[in-house]
Protein backbone atom coordinates (compact mmCIF):
# COMPACT_ATOMS: atom_id res chain seq x y z
CA UNK A 1 0.00 0.00 0.00
CA UNK A 2 1.98 2.55 -1.52
CA UNK A 3 1.07 5.87 -3.14
CA UNK A 4 1.77 5.80 -7.29
CA UNK A 5 0.39 2.91 -9.19
CA UNK A 6 -0.31 0.59 -6.34
CA UNK A 7 -2.77 3.33 -4.84
CA UNK A 8 -4.24 3.77 -8.20
CA UNK A 9 -5.05 0.36 -8.33
CA UNK A 10 -6.78 0.33 -5.14
CA UNK A 11 -8.86 3.05 -6.44
CA UNK A 12 -9.55 0.85 -9.12
CA UNK A 13 -10.56 -1.42 -7.34
CA UNK A 14 -13.10 0.27 -5.38
CA UNK A 15 -14.36 2.18 -8.22
CA UNK A 16 -15.34 -1.27 -9.63
CA UNK A 17 -16.26 -2.85 -6.63
CA UNK A 18 -18.90 0.12 -6.30
CA UNK A 19 -20.78 -0.99 -9.77
CA UNK A 20 -21.70 -5.01 -8.68
CA UNK A 21 -24.77 -3.82 -7.21
CA UNK A 22 -26.09 -6.48 -5.01
CA UNK A 23 -24.16 -9.43 -6.15
CA UNK A 24 -22.16 -11.63 -3.46
CA UNK A 25 -19.26 -10.85 -2.54
CA UNK A 26 -16.18 -10.13 -0.39
CA UNK A 27 -12.69 -8.72 -0.51
CA UNK A 28 -10.31 -9.47 1.78
CA UNK A 29 -7.06 -6.98 1.29
CA UNK A 30 -3.62 -8.26 2.21
CA UNK A 31 -0.98 -5.55 2.68
CA UNK A 32 -0.04 -2.91 4.03
CA UNK A 33 1.87 0.41 3.64
CA UNK A 34 2.45 3.95 3.70
CA UNK A 35 -0.90 4.11 2.11
CA UNK A 36 -3.33 2.49 3.77
CA UNK A 37 -5.29 5.06 5.37
CA UNK A 38 -6.32 5.91 2.12
CA UNK A 39 -6.81 2.42 1.09
CA UNK A 40 -8.71 2.19 4.58
CA UNK A 41 -10.59 5.05 2.91
CA UNK A 42 -11.34 3.81 -0.36
CA UNK A 43 -12.79 0.60 1.13
CA UNK A 44 -14.95 1.58 3.51
CA UNK A 45 -18.03 2.57 2.19
CA UNK A 46 -18.20 -1.40 1.97
CA UNK A 47 -18.62 -2.05 5.22
CA UNK A 48 -18.37 -5.76 6.77
CA UNK A 49 -17.27 -6.95 2.73
CA UNK A 50 -13.93 -5.77 3.09
CA UNK A 51 -11.30 -6.92 5.68
CA UNK A 52 -7.93 -5.69 5.32
CA UNK A 53 -6.16 -8.32 6.90
CA UNK A 54 -2.71 -6.35 6.70
CA UNK A 55 0.73 -7.65 6.62
CA UNK A 56 0.87 -11.46 6.02
CA UNK A 57 4.34 -12.89 5.83
CA UNK A 58 4.05 -16.28 6.91
CA UNK A 59 4.31 -18.33 3.36
CA UNK A 60 1.67 -20.89 4.33
CA UNK A 61 -0.71 -18.66 5.80
CA UNK A 62 -1.00 -16.18 2.14
CA UNK A 63 -1.04 -19.69 0.54
CA UNK A 64 -4.01 -20.63 2.70
CA UNK A 65 -5.97 -17.19 1.50
CA UNK A 66 -5.25 -18.07 -1.98
CA UNK A 67 -6.84 -21.36 -1.72
CA UNK A 68 -9.64 -20.35 -0.11
CA UNK A 69 -10.74 -17.08 -2.79
CA UNK A 70 -12.95 -17.77 -5.57
CA UNK A 71 -11.13 -14.97 -7.34
CA UNK A 72 -8.43 -12.83 -7.03
CA UNK A 73 -8.78 -9.61 -8.37
CA UNK A 74 -6.00 -6.78 -8.77
CA UNK A 75 -6.59 -3.85 -11.22
CA UNK A 76 -2.58 -3.76 -12.36
CA UNK A 77 -2.09 -0.36 -12.52
CA UNK A 78 1.32 -0.31 -14.73
CA UNK A 79 2.61 -3.67 -13.46
CA UNK A 80 5.80 -4.50 -14.87
CA UNK A 81 5.43 -8.66 -14.03
CA UNK A 82 2.47 -9.66 -11.62
CA UNK A 83 4.11 -12.14 -9.26
CA UNK A 84 1.49 -12.08 -7.12
CA UNK A 85 -0.77 -13.22 -10.09
CA UNK A 86 1.25 -16.12 -10.18
CA UNK A 87 0.87 -17.01 -6.30
CA UNK A 88 -3.02 -16.73 -6.43
CA UNK A 89 -2.66 -18.80 -9.56
CA UNK A 90 -0.25 -21.30 -8.26
CA UNK A 91 -3.07 -22.38 -5.29
CA UNK A 92 -5.99 -22.59 -8.08
CA UNK A 93 -7.11 -19.03 -7.88
CA UNK A 94 -8.55 -17.48 -10.71
CA UNK A 95 -7.52 -14.00 -11.56
CA UNK A 96 -9.54 -10.82 -12.71
CA UNK A 97 -6.58 -8.17 -13.42
CA UNK A 98 -6.20 -5.24 -15.81
CA UNK A 99 -4.26 -5.90 -19.22
CA UNK A 100 -1.15 -3.51 -18.27
CA UNK A 101 2.49 -4.72 -18.23
CA UNK A 102 4.09 -7.82 -17.74
CA UNK A 103 0.27 -9.02 -16.35
CA UNK A 104 -0.32 -10.94 -20.12
CA UNK A 105 2.72 -12.90 -19.77
CA UNK A 106 1.12 -14.30 -16.11
CA UNK A 107 -2.35 -14.81 -16.94
CA UNK A 108 -4.15 -16.40 -19.97
CA UNK A 109 -6.37 -14.70 -20.83
CA UNK A 110 -9.79 -16.51 -20.69
CA UNK A 111 -8.13 -19.71 -19.64
CA UNK A 112 -6.68 -19.20 -16.00
CA UNK A 113 -8.42 -15.65 -15.53
CA UNK A 114 -9.81 -12.65 -17.58
CA UNK A 115 -7.81 -9.33 -18.39
CA UNK A 116 -9.42 -6.36 -18.81
CA UNK A 117 -8.85 -3.35 -20.65
CA UNK A 118 -6.18 -1.21 -18.66
CA UNK A 119 -7.54 1.19 -16.12
CA UNK A 120 -11.46 0.17 -17.50
CA UNK A 121 -13.22 0.10 -14.07
CA UNK A 122 -16.64 -1.00 -16.16
CA UNK A 123 -14.50 -3.77 -18.08
CA UNK A 124 -13.38 -4.83 -14.71
CA UNK A 125 -16.70 -4.56 -12.96
CA UNK A 126 -17.94 -6.42 -15.68
CA UNK A 127 -15.01 -9.15 -15.54
CA UNK A 128 -15.58 -9.26 -11.41
CA UNK A 129 -19.44 -9.63 -11.66
CA UNK A 130 -19.20 -12.51 -14.88
CA UNK A 131 -17.40 -14.91 -12.52
CA UNK A 132 -19.36 -14.01 -9.46
CA UNK A 133 -22.56 -15.21 -11.92
CA UNK A 134 -20.84 -18.03 -13.35
CA UNK A 135 -19.19 -21.06 -10.95
CA UNK A 136 -18.60 -23.91 -13.31
CA UNK A 137 -16.29 -21.34 -15.01
CA UNK A 138 -14.55 -20.54 -12.64
CA UNK A 139 -14.04 -23.82 -11.20
CA UNK A 140 -12.60 -24.24 -14.97
CA UNK A 141 -10.02 -21.48 -14.50
CA UNK A 142 -8.88 -22.55 -10.90
CA UNK A 143 -8.37 -25.72 -11.99
CA UNK A 144 -6.28 -24.08 -15.37
CA UNK A 145 -4.63 -21.95 -13.12
CA UNK A 146 -2.71 -24.38 -11.05
CA UNK A 147 -2.24 -26.81 -14.19
CA UNK A 148 -0.43 -23.52 -15.84
CA UNK A 149 1.85 -22.55 -12.80
CA UNK A 150 2.79 -25.89 -11.72
CA UNK A 151 3.64 -26.99 -15.41
CA UNK A 152 4.70 -23.78 -17.37
CA UNK A 153 6.16 -21.46 -14.42
CA UNK A 154 7.57 -24.19 -11.98
CA UNK A 155 11.25 -23.78 -11.10
CA UNK A 156 11.73 -27.57 -12.98
CA UNK A 157 10.06 -25.82 -16.11
CA UNK A 158 12.39 -22.93 -16.21
CA UNK A 159 15.35 -25.06 -15.43
CA UNK A 160 14.62 -26.68 -18.50
CA UNK A 161 14.20 -23.93 -20.70
CA UNK A 162 17.20 -22.43 -19.65
CA UNK A 163 18.70 -25.93 -20.27
CA UNK A 164 17.77 -26.64 -23.60
CA UNK A 165 19.36 -22.56 -24.51
CA UNK A 166 22.29 -23.60 -23.01
CA UNK A 167 22.70 -26.81 -25.39
CA UNK A 168 21.47 -24.99 -28.18
CA UNK A 169 24.64 -22.83 -27.94
CA UNK A 170 26.74 -25.94 -27.27
CA UNK A 171 27.52 -25.11 -23.44
CA UNK A 172 26.37 -28.61 -21.80
CA UNK A 173 24.00 -27.44 -18.51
Amino acid sequence: MRPGDKLASYRLLAEALSRLGERPWQLTVVGDGPARAEVEALFAPFGERVRLAGRVDDAGALARLYAGADLFVWPAVNEAYGMVLLEAQAEGCPVVAGDEGGVASVVRRGETGLLTPARDADAFAAAVAGLIEDGARRERMAAAARRFVQGERSLGHAAMIIADALSAIGVRP
